[in-house]
C-alpha cells in the first residue's frame, strides 16, 4: 500500500525524469517560415532578437484546446529571443522551470536548440506534462508565422505532430 509520502516521491521522480528527457531533445531541424512576415524575419537572426512572447493558445491535433496553467507565482509560459553580438539565445519560463538555449535564423529557417532547464519540482502532473511537451515542442517546430514584418504581435509555431502553439508579444527585454 502506498503512503502519501511515497506517492509524492514517485511523482517528483517522474517529474524530474520527464524534465531530464525533455532537455535531451535536439533542435528544430529548420522550421520553415509561412507568409511574407515570417519569410522576412527568417532572413536575419536579428529580426526576432529582443522580443518576448507569452504562450496564449495550444491547439492539439484534432482541434482540442489544451489548458495552459500559469506557474506557482502566476507566471505565464514565455519565450524570449535575445541577441548579444553573435550569440543568439532563447530563454523563458516553461510552467515550472526556467529554460535557456540558443536559436538561429539561417537559410530562411528557424532553428532552436534543445533548451536546458532548472530542476525545480513540478508537483501538479498536468503542469509537469505541459512543461515537458512545451520544451519538446520547441525542438519540433515545422513552420512558423508572424502577423507582420515590422513589429509583429502574434507568433505561431506549427509542430511536426500537428499541434499549434500561439504566442502574443509582451514587453520586450531591454537591448544590451
Amino acid at each position: 500500500m502506498s503512503t502519501p509520502l511515497s506517492s509524492r516521491c514517485r511523482l517528483l521522480c517522474l517529474s524530474l525524469l520527464t524534465l531530464a528527457l525533455a532537455g535531451c531533445a535536439g533542435s528544430t531541424g529548420g522550421a520553415r517560415p509561412q507568409g511574407a512576415a515570417a519569410a522576412n524575419a527568417a532572413t536575419s537572426a536579428d529580426s526576432l532578437a529582443q522580443t518576448s512572447w507569452e504562450l496564449v493558445r495550444w491547439t492539439q491535433t484534432g482541434g482540442a484546446q489544451r489548458d495552459i496553467p500559469h506557474g506557482d507565482n502566476g507566471e505565464p509560459v514565455q519565450l524570449t529571443f535575445l541577441a548579444q553580438g553573435k550569440q543568439y539565445r532563447v530563454n523563458g519560463f516553461s510552467g515550472c522551470n526556467r529554460y535557456m538555449g540558443s536559436y538561429k535564423l539561417q537559410s530562411g529557417k528557424l532553428f532552436i536548440d534543445a533548451p536546458a532547464t532548472t530542476r525545480m519540482a513540478c508537483v501538479p502532473p498536468e503542469r509537469a506534462k505541459l512543461e515537458a511537451d512545451f520544451l519538446r515542442g520547441l525542438t519540433a517546430i515545422d513552420t512558423f508565422t508572424l502577423d507582420s514584418g515590422g513589429a509583429p504581435r502574434h507568433l505561431t509555431f506549427n509542430l511536426r505532430g500537428g499541434d499549434v502553439l500561439e504566442f502574443e508579444r509582451r514587453q520586450d527585454p531591454p537591448t544590451p
